[in-house]
């Protein structure tokens, strides 16, 4: 039975209809050719990244829930095996336009890992081969001492050795988790190498994260002129990362991270961003922080006010036509009705306890 904790306004039947309609929304945008294609951002009218985040978003509603159109999901694989290329990278289609490849592969991974054909085995055996490659550690020219060893980034081709460009604690997570979905249960040295990366970027005075110890423009919260201060949304993905990388949730990191969380639990502006930062990113990552929160509380299977809090704010946020939009957040592409409909999906599914929690909480 799925239990819900919603608000008396916000019964479980209303949830229940706002993801309903929400996933008809993001189904009625699937292009002819099986993908899904922004009609906002320009990086990502050719569907690769868009595809493989959308797809793999609706893929965890169970059909109980939401019954996907005939073939719609068969199309929507087609079209990602047909622009997965020799080497297992998705996002290099287009010889002009990178689509975010480690992003668009690691959701990839884990939508074939999961949901692919037996013949799928190969394309799964190339992408993992491609992210493994990606992380930066000795293969890279990086030894333990630099604090991007163990990290992934953007996905930039042709580095020098020891050069690590963009470095985040987002693309980590999700390549962490994709590797999680195809080995579940094995216990990668990726996995230990990550650990340190996840290491610098955790405060060990409040547990809370920052999103990267190379890339600093990177970082939303507060700079006090010697550090970065922790804040909610990279504190979310660290906590995701650390259990998707092995750790189970009493582990002192995952508990550090959880209990910042607790202290600061405010959903209707993430803490720790600043509100006078002329990017505004409290309010450009309204969706991301409330999918990332609704995932970070439900594996850690926290029961507090939570559900009934993230109902409230979100459910009145639903558009006419299905779909969610954050007019602040072009910073984010949250201002793309198909990215803003899919972070609030997350955050609906997670309601449900339906979301994809990929960590095996081995203890160490």
């Amino acid at each position: 039975m799925l239990l819900l904790q919603c608000a008396p306004e916000y019964p479980e039947a209303e949830v229940r209809s706002t993801l309903q309609k929400t996933c008809a929304y993001l189904w009625s945008k699937q292009g002819t050719d099986g993908g899904w294609h922004s009609e906002t951002t320009g990086l990502m009218k050719g569907g690769e990244s868009a595809t493989a985040f959308v797809l793999h978003t609706l893929l965890q509603v169970p059909g109980s829930i939401f019954s996907a159109p005939p073939g719609g999901k068969e199309k929507a694989l087609t079209f990602l095996r047909n622009h997965i290329n020799e080497a297992g990278i998705l996002g290099l289609s287009d010889a002009d336009i990178i689509d975010y490849p480690n992003y668009s592969t690691a959701y990839a991974l884990r939508i074939f890992a999961a949901h692919g054909a037996p013949e799928d085995r190969r394309l799964v055996e190339k992408m993992t081969t491609y992210l493994l490659g990606q992380q930066f550690i000795e293969q890279r020219g990086l030894d333990t001492t630099h604090t991007g060893y163990g990290a992934w980034g953007f996905g930039e081709l042709k580095l020098p050795p020891g050069e690590t460009a963009h470095v985040d604690l987002s693309h980590t997570r999700r390549a962490l988790e994709s590797l999680r979905t195809a080995f579940p249960g094995e216990d990668l040295p990726a996995f230990r190498h990550a650990a340190r990366f996840l290491k610098t970027l955790q405060s060990a005075e409040d547990g809370g994260f920052i999103s990267s110890s190379v890339t600093l423009g990177t970082n939303k919260g507060r700079w006090d002129g010697a550090n970065f201060h922790s804040y909610a949304t990279a504190t979310c993905d660290g906590l995701l990362a650390l259990l998707a990388a092995g750790y189970s949730r009493n582990d002192p990191p995952v508990q550090a991270a959880f209990q910042w969380l607790k202290r600061f639990p405010e959903l209707d502006s993430p803490a720790g961003m600043p509100l006078d930062d002329p990017n505004q990113w409290h309010s450009a990552m309204f969706f991301y922080h409330l999918g990332m929160r609704a995932e970070a509380f439900a594996a850690m299977e926290y029961e507090g006010r939570w559900r009934a809090d993230l109902a409230h704010i979100l459910l009145p946020k639903q558009l006419p036509d299905g779909s969610f939009v954050n007019p602040a957040g072009a910073i984010n592409k949250e201002n793309d009705p198909l990215i803003a409909s899919s972070l609030a999906l997350i955050a609906l599914s997670s309601l449900f306890g339906i979301h994809e929690l990929v960590s095996v909480f081995i203890v160490r």
